[in-house]
Order: structure tokens, then C-alpha cells, then sequence
């Protein structure tokens, strides 16, 4: 048995990682965790709304999603992992820490989207009751604004492939190719 593939989609808020990760994880049948859904099952769980976020329930998540993708690597499981792994030099820190526990191999899948059109793409998702309450999106935008109008992030240090995406619109990038190399990495 080879080292168990563990797919990364990284890209900024609002670049369709969370889109993207689902519809790969239901072509390829394998489990996908993602970053903030665990953030808000958390913030749910602990009333978030009414008792206020504790000051370290974002860097929990992260550490639960390690914690659940090394379970599943131990068992010599493929997964996907999908999240704003928006600080490349602690991120890729914490997976070649994984990497190193559980000799995994790395495929990352790096979302970018014209500034422009993430900007208002991420205005209009934070304007909408679909956006779950824990996200403060609104704040979090004055402070990101020119990192939002890039577009883009460094892939993370971690080897192994990487396939980056336009995904400005729906047509920008191949998905069947993508797909493809995903199978690919998974034999």
C-alpha cells in the first residue's frame, strides 16, 4: 500500500473552495473536512452568538482539522481537506508536522479569482443570511481588502503536486482535467 493522498484546496475567502472540494469529493468518493465548517459547528455548539467567541476558536479549528485528517492518515486513508490556509509559513509548518507523523503525499488545489470579482463576490456572500453568523466577514474584509484584490496565495511549502485554478467563473478552469489528475494522484 502507497502513502495515502491527502488533497488540499487552499484559496482565499470566497474563491469556491468549499464548492469545489464537495463536488471533487463526490466524483471521487472520498471524505472531505473542511475549515469552516468545523469553526461553525464549534461556534454553535459552545453558543457563540449568545456566551461570545473565545479568543481561540479559530486556531481550535485548525487543530481539530489536523486531528481529524491524521486519524484518517493513520488508517492509510485518502482524504480532502479544504480551508483559507491564508498564512503559508505556519500552515505549511503544521502539515509537514502531519507529513512527517504520517508519510502522506500532498496534492494541493489553489483557488484564485480575479481581485475584482472576489471582492464583490465576497461583499455580496456577506450580505446574505446564507453566511453563517460566526464569520465577521465584514471586519474581516477592512483588514483584507488589498490581500482579497491579489486574488490569490502562495501554495503551501509542502511539495508534492500542485494545480492551480481560475476560478473567476464557472468555465474558467477544466474540471475534467482536474479530475483527471486527481484520479491520477489517487492510483
Amino acid at each position: 500500500m502507497g502513502k495515502p493522498l491527502l488533497i488540499i484546496v487552499n484559496g482565499l475567502p470566497g474563491t469556491g473552495k468549499t464548492t469545489l472540494a464537495r463536488r471533487l469529493a463526490a466524483d471521487v468518493r472520498l471524505p472531505v473536512f473542511s475549515r469552516d465548517g468545523m469553526y461553525e459547528t464549534l461556534y454553535d455548539a459552545l453558543e457563540c452568538q449568545s456566551n461570545g467567541i473565545p479568543p481561540l476558536l479559530g486556531p481550535a479549528t485548525f487543530t481539530l482539522l489536523y486531528y481529524v485528517a491524521s486519524s484518517l492518515l493513520a488508517a492509510g486513508q485518502p482524504l480532502i481537506v479544504e480551508g483559507f490556509f491564508g498564512r503559508p509559513e505556519l500552515r505549511s509548518a503544521q502539515f509537514l508536522h502531519l507529513q512527517h507523523a504520517y508519510d502522506f503525499e500532498p496534492f494541493q488545489i489553489l483557488c484564485k479569482t480575479d481581485g475584482r470579482v472576489l471582492l464583490e463576490r465576497f461583499l455580496a456572500r456577506a450580505g446574505t443570511g446564507e453566511r453563517h453568523v460566526g464569520h465577521p466577514d465584514l471586519e474581516w474584509i477592512e483588514q483584507n481588502k488589498e490581500r482579497i484584490l491579489q486574488g490569490h496565495l502562495t501554495p503551501l511549502a509542502l511539495g508534492g503536486q500542485v494545480v492551480e485554478i481560475d476560478t473567476t467563473t464557472p468555465h474558467s478552469f477544466d474540471y475534467a482535467d482536474l479530475l483527471q489528475r486527481v484520479h491520477a494522484a489517487l492510483l
